[in-house]
């Protein structure tokens, strides 16, 4: 899997940007904005065509889901503590055809909970270009029944290590929002995954 995040913060032509990515193929985006009212962010999806709703995977407002008919949401750690049942919780999206992911920061923590989610993020994998001091772990994932996406320091020059490492995929962010040019920059990266990933 290749997958882009989103800046938490507003880009210039930001929109334009999403609607080409998935022009080029993306086939998941996680809208990733903690800081945007429901109202906002149901504003934000409207902007994106709504032929590549069922590609979007939500980290907050998971209420929108139904609305938008996208493809999954995405549990932060904060909602994994909120939630008093989270098995039931994502059973519930799962029945309903929904993919649910979530993100942890420790081998331990993936391994205690993973299994439950349709496929998890681990970071920092390698040292973080979108936040400042985020140390790489180099987390090793070889034979993990669990499906585990690399996340952290994710740049053309580390996607074979991260296949080296177990890794089932990989999800970018900083790489391409501090270019400026972000759909060149995917494209970049996209072909180097397709390489390691489907020849590698």
């Amino acid at each position: 899997m290749l997958i882009v995040i989103t800046s938490e913060t507003a880009l210039e032509q930001e929109i334009e940007s999403l609607n080409r990515l998935f022009a080029c193929g993306l086939e998941t985006l996680h809208i990733r904005k903690p800081r945007l009212e429901k109202v906002a962010l149901k504003n934000y999806l409207e902007l994106i065509d709504v032929k590549h709703h069922n590609k979007i995977m939500l980290h907050q407002h998971h209420e929108l889901a139904s609305e938008f008919n996208v493809k999954g949401i995405h549990l932060t750690e904060k909602h994994r503590k909120m939630l008093e049942n989270d098995s039931e919780y994502i059973k519930n999206h799962q029945k309903m055809g929904r993919v649910v992911s979530t993100g942890f920061h420790s081998i331990s923590a993936l391994k205690k909970e993973g299994a439950n989610y349709d496929y998890s993020f681990l970071s920092p994998v390698f040292n973080s270009i979108s936040k400042e001091n985020y140390q790489g772990k180099e987390f090793e994932v070889m034979a993990s029944p669990i499906k585990v996406i690399a996340l952290g320091g994710i740049t053309s020059a580390t996607i074979s290590e991260v296949k080296k490492m177990g890794y089932q995929g990989v999800a970018i962010l900083g790489s391409i929002w501090q270019s400026k040019h972000p759909v060149t920059a995917y494209k970049e990266l996209q072909k180097v995954y397709k390489n390691v990933f489907y020849d590698g």
